[in-house]
């Protein structure tokens, strides 16, 4: 699945407006948000593993609802063949609400930061699996210049090493095999209680309880991005009540 999703990528690269919009507010830092409110909603039409999960929903509404009732910040996913984003969501959220934005995409080129920058993200998403050290670098450089925040992905404890070197302040840990699409949270905390407590953890794919919080905060996770829980609900009061009870 990674593969298809790679080689498609660089054909929606292609797709990214020559002129982009000129940003118009300022970015947001995420860690005291994500101190005091822990999750990172996200939303997503659809995915690879879950297909169509709301296809009708309103971005900017959902995100919305999601700092209304307890997010800390918001992931938006850009993505729009296998998830049905993009980066006009991306701006439709940043100006709907008042807390960060991630840009939630399989970012391989400076371009998709010049662009997530201009459509109102404050922290993009570089995924250790899909890049070398060096671009890894090259990339991580870009958004620095632009003042953007940087989150992390790893799904092993070797991809760590690939990352450590760029001071990373948040980590997230990806629970599910982005290969296979397979779940494995028991492996996800694990690399979690590997990882240094100086940085921001964050825990991320299957987490649909407050179980599954209290798990992966003993663990040490600092915060918790939660997507498909949250765009299934029919009640999102009612679901981010349920995962706050986790921190209790």
């Amino acid at each position: 699945m990674l593969d298809k999703i790679l080689a498609n990528k660089k054909y929606e690269i292609e797709e990214i407006p020559e002129i982009l919009p000129k940003r118009t507010k300022d970015i947001i830092e995420p860690l005291q948000t994500l101190k005091n409110k822990p999750f990172i909603a996200e939303v997503k039409k659809a995915s690879p593993s879950a297909g169509e999960i709301k296809p009708d929903a309103s971005p900017a509404e959902q995100a919305a609802l999601y700092e209304k009732y307890g997010a800390g910040a918001v992931s938006v996913l850009t993505d729009k063949y296998f998830f049905k984003g993009s980066f006009e969501y991306l701006k439709e959220i940043s100006e709907k609400i008042n807390t960060p934005v991630l840009c939630k995409d399989f970012i391989i080129s400076e371009r998709q930061i010049e662009a997530a920058y201009a459509f109102g993200a404050d922290i993009i998403l570089i995924i250790a699996a899909v890049l070398t050290q060096e671009e890894i670098g090259r990339l991580s450089e870009k958004a620095r210049e632009l003042n953007l925040y940087i989150l992390y992905e790893i799904h092993t404890a070797e991809e760590y090493e690939k990352i450590k070197d760029f001071s990373p302040a948040l980590v997230g840990v990806n629970s599910r095999n982005l290969d296979t699409l397979e779940i494995d949270k028991q492996k996800g905390a694990q690399i979690l209680n590997t990882l240094p407590d100086s940085l921001f953890k964050i825990a991320e794919s299957g987490i649909n309880s407050p179980e599954d919080v209290a798990n992966f905060r003993r663990a040490g996770a600092d915060a918790f991005l939660i997507g498909t829980y949250l765009m299934k609900s029919d009640n999102i009061k009612e679901s981010f009540q349920n995962l706050y009870r986790g921190l209790e």
